[in-house]
């Protein structure tokens, strides 16, 4: 069975070596990483992954670029789960999250437990 592969879009290193450290602790899955949103759409195209984690506030096209990417680009294939990394306290209302294709939030800093739960619930 092949492992579930996982995109973090995310500019800081510190939360890119968190969520790493994070998911081997969790199990077993094929990470890759992007630390900007043009990198993010890209790997979008080429990986496939069955998940990813992109934060909001990126450089060169924000997170809202990722997710728009993710919606409109037909090179890209929407992945199972799109989870948005933030630091802002509720950036989103629920309804808006579906509209546009957000399936959990996770904030930050990160929590183990949360981060198990953004995966899998």
């Amino acid at each position: 069975m092949a492992k579930t592969r996982i995109l973090v879009i995310d500019d800081e290193e510190s939360i890119r070596y968190a969520v790493d450290a994070g998911l081997e602790y969790l199990g077993d899955f094929d990470v890759h990483f992007a630390e900007d949103g043009l990198k993010g759409i890209e790997g979008l195209k080429n990986l496939s992954p069955n998940l990813v984690l992109v934060d909001l506030v990126l450089p060169l096209a924000s997170g809202m670029d990722v997710l728009e990417a993710i919606r409109k680009d037909p090179d890209i294939k929407r992945p199972d789960r799109v989870v948005l990394m933030t630091g802002h306290t509720n950036p989103l209302k629920d309804e808006l999250m579906t509209d546009i294709g957000i399936d959990k939030i996770l904030p930050k800093p990160l929590k183990v437990e949360q981060l198990k739960t953004a995966l899998f619930d």
